[in-house]
């Protein structure tokens, strides 16, 4: 049964973290456009911490609510709510937005499913077969422009073999495909692929030839081996494996007086198992 992440501390909280380091991966995007989808609290934060941190030139566009570089210091918990457009620079017509999705204008983008597995591919259509699904999700959405990305971000806030499988039942969006040159020789974009997977208790990358998930880093209260028993996929697992730096006390000073006011990221639930 799926039990709450907990990072051994009550100084942050698991979703406070993964927004801290979703926003240390955002410097690499410095300069560069990307945004997130609707039910997209924790990347919102990330990319709002990020432009207050490490890259201050990063421009990024806030789901359903049509936002550019909104700036906002209550986190919303939708990028659809209205007040995720907060003090944006300009606003665009879901037109335009799908319109750039589908002609690769996108840098960058943070991506999840119900199921991901080992090369990135992520499924939002559904468990089981199609005629007769246990589970029906909301279909491709945006989740299709992992095909047109340069470069997307892959997360999950629940980390548990029933998610991180060996292969989604479908793939509404296009990671590395069988791996190898796979996604290239299908794709034929010049996109990088995904680049990392942030969950409640790691961080993922992927192998440079093969492009299967790779265990980067662990986060506070956790170790390997819990990682590798709740994946339902097998992971390349070095030797060693660093912990994921926790938070400093000025990104959570930033985090909870400029991006989250009201300790919204203190109650996201993040599970494991």
């Amino acid at each position: 049964m799926a039990e709450q992440a907990d990072p051994g501390t009550t100084n942050y909280s698991m979703a406070e973290l993964m927004a801290v380091a979703m926003a240390r991966a955002l410097e690499a995007e410095d300069g560069n456009l990307g945004g997130v989808g609707a039910a997209a609290v924790v990347p919102m934060a990330a990319a709002r911490l990020a432009v207050l941190t490490v890259a201050p030139n990063l421009w990024w566009f806030c789901g359903g609510a049509s936002g550019l570089n909104p700036t906002f210091d209550n986190l919303p918990r939708s990028s659809a709510d209205p007040k995720a457009a907060v003090g944006s620079t300009g606003k665009k017509n879901m037109l335009d937005v799908v319109d750039m999705g589908a002609t690769g204008k996108w840098d960058w983008g943070f991506n999840g499913g119900l199921q991901i597995d080992k090369f990135g591919n992520i499924n939002m259509i559904g468990i089981g077969p199609h005629d007769k699904l246990k589970l029906r999700g909301p279909g491709t959405v945006g989740t299709i422009w992992t095909g047109t990305l340069k470069r997307p971000y892959l997360y999950s806030m629940h980390h548990a073999p029933r998610i991180l499988v060996d292969r989604v039942d479908y793939i509404s969006g296009p990671g590395w495909l069988d791996g190898g040159t796979s996604r290239a020789d299908v794709i034929g974009r010049d996109t990088l692929g995904p680049q990392l997977l942030f969950t409640p208790i790691c961080v993922l990358d992927f192998t440079e030839d093969a492009h299967q998930l790779r265990l980067k880093s662990v986060h506070p209260g956790y170790d390997k081996d819990a990682v590798i028993a709740n994946t339902g996929c097998e992971l390349v697992v070095p030797d060693k494996v660093p912990e994921t730096p926790p938070p400093t006390e000025q990104e959570l000073f930033v985090l909870r007086n400029h991006v989250d006011r009201d300790g919204v990221l203190k109650d996201v639930r993040a599970t494991v198992g």
